[in-house]
């Protein structure tokens, strides 16, 4: 009889545990299942001289990153268009140049922008002047950080890093910074920095960086040499014709494939494990 009771014990242990295991696996394959994420789509856009902007988009949320220049806002809003893009939920200007703000005015006519994010400035700039009072007229929220920030647009996590100083003598040195995470897969954007701002983000910690728009144009410098090879990046985009100087140097000797954005636009697709590119030609939806 003794016996028959340690069976039956020993039988409803054994099945006690298989449904713990059966639980535990079934939690992890739940938390496995809500941590996925889904795929994002990035655009660079082409431009006719050296500028910037990139589209990003996840989970119905739409982020750009700058707007390139004047002449470059209809071919961004085709490229929206094409992308059935009706509202932007965060518009980034890393600083107040021509290059990057100079769609903006068109984009802001063309499309709901629910929040901007640009830099605190201070200087005597027109253009940047008359779109900020553009901005209030049409009530969009604008978002200038003093510290870092973290904000999340359907699976896109991003860092913001605004300038550490309020006053530098280049207007490019007040580019904010974009360190954008999804899943596993890291981009980050420098915007124009030069000399002091970059030496500001070489004091940062990195992921890996598996896509770096490359600051500056890509142009000759130093530091922007050193951050290249700081981070190592797997893909390099230059808003210009080419990388020059020390900074295709630095590209080269980490072996970061290069991609130029001078009159040619690239889609990519993250799954949040990796990232594939291909050049986008006018018969591309």
């Amino acid at each position: 009889m003794k016996g028959k009771k340690k069976f039956t014990i020993g039988v409803l242990r054994a099945i006690g545990v298989c449904a713990l295991v059966g639980i535990l696996i079934g939690a992890l394959a739940f938390l496995e299942k809500d941590h996925s994420v889904e795929p994002a789509q990035i655009i660079f856009a082409g431009t006719k001289d050296d500028a910037d902007c990139a589209i990003l988009q996840s989970g119905g949320s739409c982020v750009v990153i700058d707007t390139g220049e004047a002449q470059d806002a209809e071919h961004i809003l085709e490229l929206l268009r094409e992308r059935q893009i009706e509202k932007i939920d965060c518009l980034i200007l890393t600083h107040p140049d021509k290059d990057h703000i100079g769609g903006a005015p068109a984009l802001l006519d063309a499309l709901p922008v629910k929040m901007v994010v640009c830099p605190y400035y201070n200087k005597d700039n027109t253009p940047y002047r008359d779109l900020q009072e553009k901005m209030e007229a049409l009530g969009v929220s604008q978002l200038v950080p003093s510290r870092d920030r973290v904000l999340v647009f359907g699976d896109l996590k991003l860092q913001i890093w605004p300038p550490e100083d309020f006053y530098y003598e280049k207007d490019n040195d007040y580019s904010i910074a974009v360190l954008v995470e999804h899943g596993s897969v890291n981009l980050f954007f420098a915007g124009d920095a030069q000399k002091q701002r970059l030496q500001e983000l070489e004091q940062r910690e990195f992921p890996d960086i598996d896509l770096y728009k490359v600051a500056y144009h890509g142009r000759d410098s130093s530091h922007s040499a050193q951050l290249i090879r700081q981070i190592e990046p797997r893909l390099a985009v230059v808003t210009a014709k080419g990388p020059l100087g020390e900074t295709a140097d630095a590209l080269k000797e980490v072996s970061a494939q290069v991609l130029c954005t001078l009159g040619q636009d690239y889609f990519m697709e993250s799954n949040g494990d990796t990232l594939e590119w291909k050049r986008l030609s006018a018969s591309d939806p």
